[in-house]
């Protein structure tokens, strides 16, 4: 029977107040459980995990806690990010019946393209009301989407967190497919989306815009069929960085680290009028219907 190590650590101990980022690495063997709670009251978290054969990575409460348990000898480096906090994870796997030496594999060198004047002016403008975004991280083969019509908004992971409210009754739901479908919960136990969420905020949050932005500034591209403008940073810790902004708002529709699989928008909806799924379609207590 497989032997469970259950790690609870603190908030406080995790991530103190006033670090944007943070560093941490942990010795399990195969079979082993790690619990890490990664962050307090965090809206909306990207992960970008690493050889996924080594560990088997499951996020918990709305993705504050991660649940990791060893697969096989190796590590695997896992990166969290919440707005302007970011965690970086090694988990290093052992196999109990031998010793194991992890393999560091350097990280590969990207030569910075020519950078051309940038003589546009940037200004973070995101959508406030009216839309369906949904964007995959591809790393970690998450999907999240954000939706809003009026005082009414929805958050769905792509997994198992479905939730539908309205930010001035307070009327709050959560969708639970295998039972009632939709299903009313406590009133204002939510979070209102606010302006901007990741990777939407990304640049705005990650750059100081107020720059001349020449010295990033490398061309466009398009995305979604929007020519956006591509911006190639280089930070000391994390590597290259780049985004790919729509310039009409200032969104971040693609963010890509290194040559990681990147973190995109693919459903792109910013004249969202009319809901095709919620609670407003629930006919019966037995509804099911998303």
């Amino acid at each position: 029977m497989k032997r469970i190590l259950l790690v609870l650590l603190a908030w406080s101990f995790l991530m103190p107040l006033g670090f944007a980022q943070t560093k941490e690495e942990y010795n399990i063997k195969v079979g082993d459980t790690l619990v890490l709670p990664l962050f307090n009251k965090c809206r909306s978290v990207n992960y970008n995990v690493s050889s996924k054969s080594v560990i088997d990575f499951k996020p918990l409460h709305y993705g504050e806690k991660v649940q990791v348990i060893g697969s096989k000898a190796g590590y695997s480096l896992i990166k969290a990010s919440c707005d302007e906090q970011t965690v970086e994870v090694r988990i290093n796997v052992a196999d109990p019946n031998e010793a194991v030496v992890p393999e560091v594999k350097p990280v590969e060198k990207i030569e910075k393209p020519k950078t051309l004047p940038f003589n546009a002016r940037y200004q973070y403008n995101p959508p406030t009301d009216h839309f369906y975004i949904t964007f995959a991280n591809k790393a970690d083969e998450s999907r999240e989407t954000y939706a809003k019509i009026g005082d009414e908004e929805s958050y769905s992971n792509g997994n198992d967190i479905d939730r539908f409210w309205n930010v001035k009754t307070g009327d709050n739901w959560f969708y639970v497919p295998s039972a009632q479908g939709w299903t009313d919960d406590v009133k204002w136990e939510f979070e209102p989306l606010g302006e901007g969420f990741f990777p939407l905020n990304a640049f705005a949050r990650e750059i100081n815009t107020d720059q001349d932005l020449s010295s990033y500034y490398i061309g466009m591209e398009k995305v979604l069929g929007i020519d956006c403008w591509v911006f190639f940073v280089e930070f000391p810790e994390d590597g290259v960085v780049r985004f790919w902004v729509d310039p009409s708002n200032g969104c971040t529709l693609r963010r890509q680290v290194n040559n990681n699989p990147p973190c995109e928008v693919s459903v792109y909806d910013l004249g969202y009028k009319k809901w095709s799924f919620g609670p407003h379609f629930k006919k019966s207590l037995h509804d099911k219907t998303r």
